[in-house]
């Protein structure tokens, strides 16, 4: 009996080692691996560290906080769109530790040489949803010119992508549409993490020095569900509430062209469009006919409001009738072709339906190609087999920048 037993124990110990071996190894950002492996690299520096309420450690803590608390000498702060602390407040000091902010949204938008004097490395580390016009891409590709300008190193701490981490979609932003909301020469979804977008921007602003690093996530694929991560989620920007908002992002974002609302001033920013001579069933109906994987199109009614971020929403206390993007799989779901989708179906089917007349869709569909195959009638794959080849150029193109596999 007694040898039995120990052959029990000995059998129990394998499988106890066995099952823990091949538990999955615990998955780091960026910002985790510079702070907790890396961080005497920054010890005898002076740091200039670019973020917002985003650049977080998986527990939600700042990684100002963590720096300051191992020593490192923070001497000045770099903010986005929305401010340091997403709050839109553009504040020169920092309430909580005094130091210094510049920021890069508005009149300037990138470091200057003045701003950089007495900093000796800076550091990136802001977490953004994968869409070209979503103005962080535009602010690190101005901070990594700056950098290379000012020779200074710039550390760009990796996050996970939001969406599909392979997902690429779009037109190829033509250089004569740029601007603050089209920077980055790439498709409006570019499918690369901010690090392997950082490696992608040095080359094609032809850096050759080598003043980029990248603090490379550990244990992340591209297969990686963002939902299934163990982390704290921080609102990227006031009206993304959610994954789900930054992932039907990419879809709506092109209705900010338009005369149509897209969720401002609801609970549901991104997530709905409407607006008070759109019937909703009938514009629900005409997007799920398209087939689209991953994604439901649900009529709704909505009256957008006045809130502390959105003062003035589209049709403010007026009654919209829309749809609300139910999106059932977030990694099947392409949104950059519902947009296109949504475009074409609201001007088939509402005579009210306009793009601004200042062309703004133009800037955030990155050419002006869109907007005038949509008011020629062109259906959906005539408009995106006109970008098939600059997209599959990009997409070839890309995959010298991929990190993870």
């Amino acid at each position: 009996m007694k040898r039995n037993f120990n052959i029990f124990i000995i059998f129990l110990s394998f499988f106890v080692f066995s099952a823990s071996s091949y538990c999955d190894p615990k998955f780091l950002l960026g910002d985790e691996v510079l702070v907790y492996e890396n961080i005497n690299e920054l010890k005898p520096l002076k740091v200039g560290l670019i973020t917002n309420q985003t650049g977080i450690m998986s527990d939600g803590t700042h990684i100002l906080d963590a720096l300051l608390k191992h020593g490192i000498d923070v001497v000045k702060l770099f903010s986005p769109e929305h401010g340091i602390r997403g709050d839109e407040t553009y504040s020169e000091t920092d309430p909580m530790t005094g130091i210094h902010i510049v920021s890069l949204y508005g009149s300037k938008n990138a470091p200057s040489a003045d701003d950089l004097q007495g900093v000796d490395v800076l550091v990136y580390d802001i977490q953004d949803v994968g869409a070209r016009f979503y103005t962080y891409t535009s602010t690190l590709y101005y901070c990594l010119k700056s950098a290379a300008d000012n020779n200074k190193k710039l550390i760009v701490c990796d996050r996970p992508v939001i969406l599909d981490a392979d997902y690429t979609d779009g037109f190829t932003l033509d250089p004569a549409f740029r601007s603050f909301v089209g920077m980055i020469p790439a498709p409006v979804c570019y499918g690369m993490t901010c690090g392997e977008l950082a490696s992608y921007l040095k080359d094609q602003l032809k850096i050759t020095a080598n003043i980029l690093e990248i603090s490379r996530m550990e244990n992340y694929t591209r297969s990686t569900d963002f939902n299934k991560l163990d982390i704290v989620w921080e609102q990227p920007s006031p009206n993304i509430y959610t994954s789900f908002s930054a992932t039907s992002y990419p879809c709506t974002c092109f209705l900010e062209g338009t005369n149509v609302s897209e969720g401002r001033g609801t609970s549901m920013p991104f997530e709905s469009a409407g607006a008070p001579w759109v019937t909703g069933k009938t514009l629900a109906d005409e997007m799920n006919s398209y087939g689209f994987a991953g994604v439901v199109f649900e009529p709704i009614t909505f009256r957008p409001k006045a809130t502390e971020y959105v003062k003035e929403p589209k049709f403010k206390d007026t009654d919209c009738s829309g749809f609300y993007i139910h999106i059932l799989d977030r990694l099947k779901f392409e949104p950059v072709k519902a947009g296109i989708a949504l475009l074409i179906s609201l001007k088939k089917l509402f005579p009210d339906f306009k793009f601004n007349k200042d062309n703004y869709i133009d800037k955030l569909a990155g050419t002006d190609r869109l907007r005038k195959m949509v008011m020629d009638g062109k259906d959906l794959n005539a408009i995106t087999d006109s970008y098939k080849k600059e997209l599959d150029d990009f997409k070839d193109l890309r995959k010298k920048y991929l990190i993870y596999n």
